[in-house]
């Protein structure tokens, strides 16, 4: 096998073949002076071609580059195309909200397919259910819960994590069984009297927790913010802000530690200075996994 590395691999790709014992190619790149991109396979792939490539920032740009490193790896190589994308750009428009609206994940992910894409990992897709309804190449979706639990053995005492809301339980259970936790989500209320909103916990008591809030994007920051400020009026010892991708905008982590947040924690899928887990091993494990659904 023979690992690609796009610039927006932010280091996975050297991780991932350091892991395998495979051989690292970095493919070429540059931008026209109009702005088009331009990419090229320097080498031929030796059997399975894995092509690593993050889609963060310049999410359009990134799209391109891994669109035109698939057509040209599909000329070229006479084994399969995996592509490992840590951060899927544009998957949470996963359906119509609107009418007139694309489902813009459809269009990604089909238009990888049709080049000639064999099989795709990602990493904690905002809804995992769109690989199997626009694909029809094995893939797979991982989540790094392990290695996010593996961050805070020794560092919390008393550890309680939760999920901002119901869809996002199981990321919460995964981490809490391997932090050995409880676990539980957050609810939504608003007075109707008031306006006021108030979020708490399901059914679990958060009075002298370390809790640990874990979910798979922060953006702007708000939810969390407002996660947050509740957990803490609720008794909370401290409260931990954990995500996988790191997108960060408008203020976002100036909102979380004002709201008293004692850490922020991501992964490396997008760049950020609260990167601080590497996902490569989860990344490794579903290649594994995927190349015996191949063979």
């Amino acid at each position: 096998m023979t690992v690609y590395s796009l610039e927006a691999s932010n280091g996975i790709a050297a991780q991932v073949a350091r892991h395998l014992g495979d051989e690292l190619v970095f493919l070429e790149k540059k931008t026209f002076p109009d702005g088009e991109v331009y990419v090229r396979v320097p080498s031929k792939p030796r059997g399975v071609a894995i092509l690593v490539s993050s889609m963060y920032p310049s999410q359009e740009k990134r799209f391109l580059e891994l669109l035109f490193s698939v057509e040209a790896l599909s000329a070229y190589a006479e084994g399969s195309i995996i592509a490992v994308v840590p951060y899927l750009a544009f998957a949470r428009q996963d359906k119509r909200f609107l009418e007139g609206e694309p489902i813009s994940v459809k269009a990604v992910l089909k238009s990888l397919e049709a080049l000639g894409l064999s099989g795709l990992v990602t990493v904690d897709l905002h809804q995992p259910r769109v690989l199997g309804e626009y694909l029809s190449v094995p893939s797979i979706n991982v989540l790094p819960a392990e290695e996010i639990a593996g961050y805070f053995k020794g560092k919390v005492s008393n550890p309680l994590v939760l999920a901002p809301d119901m869809g996002a339980l199981e990321r919460a259970k995964r981490v809490a069984e391997h932090l050995g936790a409880e676990f539980d989500y957050l609810v939504k209320e608003r007075d109707r009297v008031t306006g006021e909103v108030k979020i708490y916990p399901k059914s679990l008591d958060v009075a002298g927790k370390d809790v640990i809030i874990v979910d798979d994007i922060i953006s702007t920051g708000g939810t969390m913010a407002l996660a947050a400020k509740n957990v803490l009026g609720s008794g909370a010892k401290s409260v931990r802000a954990v995500c996988t991708h790191a997108v960060m905008v408008q203020g976002a982590l100036d909102k979380l530690y004002y709201a008293g947040i004692e850490e922020v924690v991501a992964t490396d899928t997008v760049p950020s200075p609260v990167s601080k887990v590497s996902v490569a091993p989860s990344v490794v494990r579903g290649l594994r996994e995927l190349l015996e659904e191949m063979v």
